[in-house]
């Protein structure tokens, strides 16, 4: 059985997650408005809530594990009787090769200690998911029982009612994706979160997932009817109160071995934009970067793989110069942060980033902004537009800075006009930002002393923990890392005379500031681990710029 609210809560109160006064206020207005008071808080405070599971779990001196990377210990499940297992939902369990009784309430204590006698054996408990546990128990037991087999023809799947749970619950986690894969038993929910993917369990059968896939493609005016081929579409969907909150979603379908799977990219669901401070640009980056884009014209792209923040830094960018006297005007596929006041065009069959562009020229900006460059023609047009008085913003898929000069000259540029339009190049990546509150310091090895720039000494360093705040990640949110190219006269003339990529690092000087060298800024500020900067950055530094012959 699931544990009692006023425990959840007063757990939650414990680790620091709720407020007692604000929970006092939220208690009065779920008696007002007879709404159920743990959703209340859970759309007050924007958490899951397996969160305040991990606060209940860190109060009783328990793990929290994940119930998809145990494997049921099927000797110790034949032992216990069925119905006590549905009942009083426990499940003996293996976690890291160690036994364990998997539970939802830690405090049933009568339950508890009937399995024990049953199993023969003490072992630990771990506390888990009600959800993931009650679906799994499920799946264990599949024949129905008793009144249950009677029920489940006449029972239809509110196919409404589970699509609004799982956007919910994307929302609570703060996830940027959601996937929905066909499989054999049913369907599988993945939610993308600062990241990661982690399974979000649901109970949906095969027709269930079928019908629910058809909803989704029906709300994103997608052909039903077509399940062979990959469509894209999209709708506005509004979370009913206590959320009250309105987001686009981006869908995506693709045909696949059992059915069809289905992503959901989750669009406009922050709450407060970022602004310019927030995105984690070190202090001497931050203050180029606003002197760049204050310039009364040039071309500043950003560079990356997708889904590395190219979007959210372009938007914070518009918003820090966004003032009544600019003409800002912006052509996007699609359209993911509204900036007021700015003329703002998605591309379609009938509009392309090229054309869009073309038209802007003569509706008087002073600002462009082009989602992205993909070919000579868009290219042409954002370097030209730079040239004649225009500050343009863009992006472009490289590894780093320094490639997006090639990268252009590749598509046709002309490396002249390059030179005399590029103001600045910012490559970046996201990483896990460390939760402040459960970190570990730890003295660092002597090679990763060394990986961080530090051969002299063996600098303090952190590595992640896991807490109720963090939902035992031990990360909490992502943090931007880097890689900066600002352009001079100097600069300007080695790109004009055709300069390699090799020639154009050593000319840049301190201009340009390695990916690595900002991340390991970061990792002894204690803001991120060496493992986070090692799966997005390659080791390279000034250092070793130097040292080449």
């Amino acid at each position: 059985m699931a544990i009692a609210v006023d425990k959840l809560l007063e757990a939650g109160v414990q680790c620091g997650l709720i407020d007692n006064r604000q929970l006092k206020e939220l208690r009065l207005l779920a008696r007002k408005t007879q709404q159920p008071l743990l959703l209340l808080v859970q759309a007050h405070y924007r958490f899951p809530l397996s969160v305040l599971y991990h606060a209940v779990a860190e109060q009783a001196g328990l793990l929290f594990v994940d119930l998809s990377v145990c494997q049921v210990n099927e000797a110790s499940l034949k032992k216990i009787p069925p119905s006590l297992v549905r009942r009083k939902q426990v499940l003996p369990v293996v976690f890291e090769n160690s036994d364990y009784l998997a539970v939802a309430d830690p405090f049933d204590r009568v339950a508890i200690d009937s399995v024990m006698r049953l199993t023969g054996g003490s072992v630990p408990l771990v506390l888990v998911d009600p959800v993931a546990l009650n679906l799994k128990i499920r799946q264990l037991q599949s024949d129905p029982v008793g009144d249950d087999a009677a029920n489940v023809d006449a029972e239809q799947p509110d196919l409404i009612a589970i699509l609004d749970a799982i956007l919910r619950e994307a929302y609570f986690s703060r996830a940027s994706d959601i996937h929905l894969i066909t499989e054999k038993n049913g369907i599988r929910v993945r939610f993308r979160v600062d990241g990661r993917l982690r399974d979000h369990p649901v109970e949906a059968d095969g027709e269930t997932a079928a019908a629910l896939i058809s909803r989704i493609k029906v709300l994103s005016e997608l052909d039903i009817s077509e399940q062979r081929m990959p469509q894209d579409g999209g709708f506005s969907y509004h979370l009913a109160p206590p959320v009250d909150k309105t987001f686009n979603i981006r869908v995506a379908t693709a045909p696949i071995r059992l059915g069809e799977r289905v992503t959901l990219r989750l669009l406009g669901q922050e709450i407060s934009r970022l602004s310019l401070k927030d995105l984690g640009m070190l202090a001497d980056d931050l203050e180029h970067f606003k002197q760049a884009i204050e310039k009364p014209y040039g071309l500043i792209l950003l560079t990356g793989p997708t889904g590395s923040g190219k979007s959210t830094t372009l938007s914070a960018a518009l918003e820090e110069i966004n003032h009544p006297d600019i003409n800002i005007m912006t052509v996007e596929n699609p359209i993911e942060y509204v900036i007021p006041g700015a003329s703002q065009v998605q591309t379609g069959p009938k509009v392309t980033f090229a054309s869009a562009l073309r038209s802007f020229l003569r509706h008087d900006p002073d600002v462009l902004m082009v989602g992205e460059i993909r070919d000579f023609e868009t290219a042409d047009v954002a370097v030209k537009a730079a040239m004649t008085g225009h500050m343009v913003f863009s992006t472009l898929h490289t590894n780093n800075a320094v490639s997006a000069i090639t990268r252009l000259i590749d598509i046709g540029c002309e490396s002249f006009l390059i030179g005399s339009t590029i103001t600045a190049v910012i490559a970046q990546r996201l990483v896990r930002r460390l939760c402040s509150h459960c970190r570990q310091p730890y003295q660092a090895s002597e090679t990763e002393a060394v990986m961080l720039g530090q051969q002299e000494q063996r600098p303090e360093i952190y590595q992640a923990s896991g807490c109720a705040r963090c939902q035992g990640s031990g990360f909490s949110g992502r943090l931007g890392l880097f890689e900066t190219l600002w352009f001079d006269d100097t600069l300007a003339r080695a790109v004009m005379r055709g300069a390699d990529e090799e020639a154009l690092e050593k000319q840049a000087g301190s201009r340009l500031r390695f990916m690595w060298e900002d991340g390991a800024r970061k990792v002894l500020q204690g803001l991120t681990t060496l493992d986070e900067l090692n799966n997005v950055a390659v080791f390279k530094t000034r250092d070793m710029l130097e040292d080449t012959p």
